[in-house]
Formats: structure tokens, C-alpha cells, sequence
């Protein structure tokens, strides 16, 4: 019986070596090994969402308590109305009213978050800076407002109809505002294209390890 670790480093480096095949153009090897990583992340999700929610947050308060646990029942009957007509177009737009609950709590807890997890943190580090380094915070203070300033002048100066000193001075702002974001989409595409080349020079000192322990092992 071959040893499954060796078998799972062949397989690595094999389905490694065909996803750089692409470097090369799209090629039959490329498509096999993304829909058989495609497959089995579905595959994944699907059997953690069975054991994580239908398990452990349905099945498992309701073997404990059913009658006490009978709220579960909204979630349940949501998923169910998704399920069954989402998957007849004739009765496609019922399945709306089921959907429609779920989209108006992501936006709302979306619209929170970026309020809470974003806007008041940025808020609070501003005023942090500005008592610490004065310099420093009315930089940070500046950039906020002027990054702010630049999707808000973009888009609705022209139908506010603004003119005048007040307009040129949210134009300025907005330009500055745009300046700031340039350099902070340059910084995250530099660190997009570093966390890249490390995940490339990784494959490769794995593909390196497993042609030599493969060649270790046929002696």
C-alpha cells in the first residue's frame, strides 16, 4: 500500500505544476484542476454548513428542547421557501418574499458595521492622534476629510449646482482627497503583489521538496 503522505505530495506538485501551466495560456490541465478545486470546496462548505448549522444550531436544540425552540422554526421555514421555489422558475418570485428579509438585514448590518467597525474607530484615531502628536493629527485629520470629501465632490457637486470660493475649496479638497486615495490603492496593489510572489515562491520551494523527496524515496 503506497504511503498516503507520498501520494499527497504528488498530487500537490501535480496540480501545482497544472495551475502555472497557465502561465503558458488556458489550457485543458488549468480547467481540470480548478473544477476539481471548485468541486471540492462545494463540497466543503456544504458539509460544514450541514454539521455547523443544520447540527449544532438546528438539529441539536431541538433534540434538547423542541417545544422551547420552536423559534427556529422562522430560519428553518426561510431556508425551505429559498429552496423550494427558487428552484422552479414559475414560481421563482415568491421565493422574493423569503429573500427579501435576509437582504434587508445584510444591508442593515452592513450600514452598522461600517459605522461602528469603520467611521467611529477612524473617528476616535483621529482625535487620539491630534491629543498625542498635533502635527501628525491634523494630517491624519486633513486626509480624512478630504479622502470623505472626494467621493462626495465627485458625484454631486455638479447637481448641487456649487460655485463660487466654496466650490473651488471642495474641488481643492476632493483633488487632495483623490491624491490620498491614489496612494493608498498603491500601497494595498504593492501588498496584493507582494502577498502574490510569496505565495509563488512558496509553491515553488514546495514543488522543490516534493521532486526531492520523490526522488528520495525511488532511491
Amino acid at each position: 500500500m503506497p504511503d498516503l503522505d507520498v501520494v499527497g505530495v504528488f498530487v500537490g506538485a501535480t496540480l501545482t505544476i497544472f495551475v502555472l501551466s497557465y502561465l503558458i495560456g488556458d489550457n485543458f490541465l488549468y480547467r481540470l484542476t480548478l473544477h476539481i478545486f471548485l468541486g471540492a470546496l462545494v463540497g466543503y462548505v456544504f458539509g460544514v454548513t450541514i454539521r455547523e448549522v443544520w447540527g449544532k444550531l438546528i438539529a441539536d436544540p431541538w433534540r434538547e428542547d423542541l417545544f422551547g425552540n420552536l423559534v427556529l422554526i422562522i430560519p428553518v421555514g426561510i431556508g425551505l421557501g429559498l429552496f423550494v421555489f427558487k428552484s422552479v422558475p414559475r414560481f421563482a418570485y415568491i421565493g422574493n418574499y423569503f429573500l427579501s428579509p435576509l437582504i434587508g438585514f445584510g444591508i442593515a448590518i452592513a450600514l452598522v458595521g461600517a459605522l461602528v467597525g469603520t467611521l467611529s474607530p477612524q473617528f476616535g484615531a483621529t482625535v487620539n492622534a491630534i491629543s498625542d502628536s498635533p502635527l501628525e493629527g491634523i494630517f491624519i485629520a486633513v486626509g480624512t476629510v478630504c479622502t470623505l470629501l472626494a467621493f462626495d465632490f465627485t458625484f454631486t457637486q455638479k447637481r448641487r449646482g456649487l460655485g463660487g470660493l466654496l466650490g473651488k475649496a471642495i474641488g481643492l479638497a476632493g483633488k487632495i482627497g483623490q491624491g490620498f486615495l491614489t496612494v493608498a490603492l498603491g500601497v494595498a496593489f504593492a501588498g496584493a503583489v507582494t502577498a502574490a510572489l510569496s505565495v509563488f515562491i512558496g509553491r515553488m520551494q514546495y514543488l522543490i521538496e516534493a521532486a526531492t523527496k520523490l526522488l528520495s524515496m525511488f532511491g
